[in-house]
């Protein structure tokens, strides 16, 4: 019932543009994601000391363990609202030309968010305003360059907003999230994992990271399916999957398996499936794509000399 007094409290700045509608309105317009730029996209520190904590800690920053559960049984429309909010989140990263980081860094945000605040049924704007103070919080962070509020509000939207009621609403998400705007996502371990799959340790090209980083952003817009996953688990099969489709996949036993220890083994390797039935040519140039370099990762005993990939012992 707090909750809900304080989110009244948000309703007294708001502009409706064009005629309210009770119901949700999907937006079925085709997104297209912006240009990602490598120089737009912040990556974390990369021993594996580091690496193992974030592992560690990751857990603590994504929605609670009830949130998946709930999208999927219809709650409160809220996989519909979740939809129509990252819809909007994406138009405006578009125009104002975000990187990908703000647009899982805001997402993180909502989703955490609503894992632990319910919205009363029926209030279509607040999944609005939800949205835009996300997306204002993960630019602050994120980006170098942040647009006014009222400027921030591109794409359209159904509500327009005061600046006062997205303060607002970025102070109860900031509450709700206990003020951790840190967020740990696939993107915090890419650069690591790719790196550790290459020979010699060599730092990866920037046009394999590109596409992992189109890969990641484009699953987050793929639906709730993803949100079962760790960021790590993310992570590592996006790297599995794309280096599969470049270049042989090395990997060395003392430094790369320790920290795959940390995952667990069938659920990269479901990540690995789900993202070559979405991008059946992504893994195209090893004969079983992604489940093979999966298992030549985790150690399998059997060494087949005439394998171009090199098996953990």
């Amino acid at each position: 019932m707090a909750a809900n007094l304080e989110l009244s409290l948000l309703c007294t700045e708001i502009t409706n543009v064009g005629d309210e509608d009770d119901g949700i309105i999907l937006d079925e317009t085709p997104i297209v994601f912006p240009e990602i730029s490598i120089s737009q996209t912040s990556f974390p520190s990369e021993s594996d000391e580091f690496i193992r904590e974030m592992m560690e800690k990751e857990k603590q920053l994504l929605p609670s363990d009830d949130y998946i559960s709930r999208l999927r049984s219809g709650y409160l429309d809220l996989d519909v609202r979740r939809r129509e909010a990252l819809n909007w989140i994406l138009k405006a990263c578009e125009e104002h030309q975000f990187g990908p980081m703000c647009i899982c860094l805001s997402m993180n945000y909502l989703d955490r968010f609503l894992s632990v605040h319910d919205f009363p049924s029926g209030n279509t704007w607040a999944v609005q305003l939800l949205a835009v103070a996300c997306l204002s919080l993960a630019a602050k962070v994120e980006e170098t360059e942040v647009p006014m509020l009222i400027d921030l509000q591109a794409g359209h939207p159904q509500f327009v907003f005061e600046a006062k009621s997205i303060q607002r609403m970025e102070l109860l998400v900031l509450n709700r999230l206990e003020w951790r705007l840190r967020a740990i996502t696939p993107f915090s371990y890419i650069r690591y994992f790719l790196r550790k799959m290459s020979k010699c340790d060599q730092e990866p090209p920037n046009t394999l990271i590109s596409r992992s980083l189109q890969v990641i952003a484009s699953k987050t817009k793929a639906g709730i399916d993803f949100l079962e996953f760790r960021p790590s688990e993310v992570a590592a099969a996006v790297a599995l999957s794309v280096s599969g489709e470049l270049y042989t996949v090395h990997f060395d036993n003392s430094s790369f398996s320790p920290l795959f220890s940390l995952l667990q083994k069938e659920r990269v390797k479901k990540i690995g499936e789900m993202i070559e039935s979405d991008e059946p040519g992504l893994c195209s140039q090893t004969p079983n794509g992604v489940l093979e370099v999966s298992a030549c990762c985790f150690g399998s005993k059997t060494h087949d000399s005439s394998s171009p990939h090199t098996h953990l012992s």
